[in-house]
C-alpha cells in the first residue's frame, strides 16, 4: 500500500489530511472545558460571595459578660437563640428582639434585678434592667436633680442593692437650748446633725429617731442625756434598851452605854434629760456604820438599915427627886433612915441627901419614888414613924 493513495468515500485523503483531522477537533474539546471551568468558578465564587453577605458579625454583652458571634439568624431574637443565650419575661433586650441583626454591631441584654429604692423615705422593691444607678433612675422616671443620690448616679447595680434618693426639705432642729431652720437632703436626721456639727454623747437621744427622715417641716430634737451616781447618807436609829440592875439604887436610871446611829449610804444613778433629774433609781444599799444602842441600867437596890437607936414621928410628904433618898432638916447627908406608914404598917428606907421639909408638922419629905413604896402618891402625906 505504501505508495497508494488512500481513499474514501470517492475521496482520496493523503496522510497529511488524515493527521490534520485529530489535531482540530482535540483543540475544540480544550476550549469547551475551560469554559465550564470558568462557569464553575465564577458560581462558586458567587455563592461563597452570597455566603459571607448572609453571615453577620455581633458582639453581644450580657451582664458582665461580652462574646462575639457569627449568625445567619434574620432578627435578634433568633440570633440570641441560636446562641443559647436565654432571655427571661423581664428582661430588656437592644435592639428589640424582633430588631434585625446590626451586623457588625452589639446586642445589649439587659437583665431584670429586684432592687430597693427610697425617695424621700418612702420605700419601694421594683424590678428594673437598667445596668447604673442612673439607668434605673430613668427606667423609673425618678426626678433626681438637685437630690442626694446614693450610690452615686454611675455606680453599677446588682440585685438586692438600695438606691436612696432624697430631695432637699426644710426642717427645724433643737438642740443645747438653739432652735435652727435648715435646709436639707440628708436621708436621715443623724447625718443632717453631723452635717450640722451636733455631736451626740454617748446616751444623748434624737426625737424621733437618729435614723428618722427628716420630712418638710419636721422637728428634730436632740435631748441631752447624763447619768450620774450620787452617794447619799442616812442615820439608822439606834435601839433603846433597859437592864435592871442591883447595882444601881431603885428610882435611879443610869446609862450604860450610850446610844450612837448608825449610817447607811444608797448609791442612786440619777438620770439627767437637758440639765434637769429625769429619773432616779437606786444601784446600791450598804451600812457603812452599824448603830450602837443605849443601854440604862434601872436601879433595884434597896438600902438597907441594920439598926436604929432614935425614931422620931410625924407626917411625911413627898417632892419629885430619882432613887430612895429624903430630905431631913438635921440628919447628916447619908444617914439611912427607915420610915414606916403608920396606917398601913408598908416601910422603905432611904438616904438623907436634901434639906427640908419646911413645913410645921413634916418631919421629912421623901423622893416620889420612896412616897410610892408606903403610900399612894395621890395621898401626897402620909403618918410616919422615921428610925435612924
Amino acid at each position: 500500500m505504501d505508495g497508494q493513495p488512500l481513499t474514501t468515500g470517492g475521496r482520496v485523503l493523503d496522510l497529511a489530511t488524515l493527521r490534520a483531522g485529530p489535531a482540530r477537533k482535540s483543540k475544540s474539546s480544550a476550549g469547551m472545558h475551560a469554559i465550564l471551568r470558568l462557569a464553575i468558578t465564577l458560581f462558586v465564587m458567587g455563592g461563597c460571595a452570597a455566603y459571607l453577605h448572609a453571615q453577620k458579625q455581633v458582639t453581644v454583652a450580657d451582664g458582665d459578660q461580652t462574646r462575639t458571634i457569627q449568625t445567619f439568624a434574620p432578627t435578634v431574637g433568633d440570633a440570641l437563640k441560636r446562641a443559647e443565650i436565654s432571655v427571661g419575661p423581664n428582661d430588656r433586650v437592644s435592639p428589640d428582639t424582633d430588631a434585625p441583626v446590626p451586623a457588625g454591631g452589639e446586642v445589649e441584654v439587659m437583665r431584670a434585678k429586684d432592687v430597693v429604692v427610697v425617695v424621700n423615705g418612702e420605700r419601694t422593691q421594683p424590678t428594673v434592667t437598667g445596668r447604673t444607678v442612673d439607668d434605673v433612675l430613668q427606667e423609673l422616671s425618678v426626678a433626681s436633680q438637685g437630690a442626694l443620690i446614693y450610690p452615686e448616679t454611675q455606680a453599677p447595680v446588682t440585685p438586692g442593692d438600695e438606691i436612696v434618693v432624697t430631695e432637699p426639705v426644710r426642717a427645724t432642729v433643737v438642740h443645747d437650748g438653739q432652735t435652727r431652720e435648715v435646709d436639707t437632703n440628708l436621708r436621715t436626721a443623724g447625718g443632717l446633725l453631723r452635717q450640722l456639727g451636733v455631736v451626740l454623747g454617748p446616751h444623748d437621744r434624737v426625737e424621733p429617731s437618729v435614723v428618722a427622715y427628716p420630712s418638710e417641716g419636721s422637728t428634730i430634737k436632740v435631748v441631752r442625756v447624763e447619768k450620774a451616781v450620787e452617794n447619799i447618807q442616812s442615820k439608822i436609829d439606834f435601839e433603846r434598851r433597859t437592864e435592871r440592875s442591883d447595882e444601881v439604887e431603885m428610882g435611879i436610871r443610869k446609862v450604860k452605854q450610850s446610844g450612837t446611829p448608825g449610817i447607811r449610804e444608797n448609791s442612786y444613778q440619777i438620770l439627767y434629760e437637758d440639765g434637769k433629774v429625769k429619773s432616779r433609781s437606786l444601784l446600791d444599799s450598804k451600812v457603812v456604820r452599824e448603830p450602837v444602842p443605849e443601854i440604862k441600867l434601872v436601879g433595884t437596890k434597896r438600902p438597907t438599915l441594920a439598926s436604929s437607936s432614935q425614931q422620931q414621928t410625924g407626917t411625911a410628904s413627898w417632892y419629885s427627886m430619882p432613887g430612895l433618898m429624903a430630905a431631913h432638916k438635921t440628919l447628916p447627908f447619908g444617914t439611912l433612915v427607915k420610915v414606916t406608914n403608920l396606917d398601913n404598917g408598908k416601910s422603905v428606907t432611904v438616904t438623907i441627901r436634901d434639906r427640908g421639909p419646911y413645913v410645921d408638922g413634916r418631919i421629912i419629905d421623901l423622893s416620889d419614888t420612896a412616897f410610892k413604896q408606903i403610900a399612894p402618891i395621890g395621898r401626897g402625906v402620909a403618918n410616919v414613924r422615921i428610925e435612924w
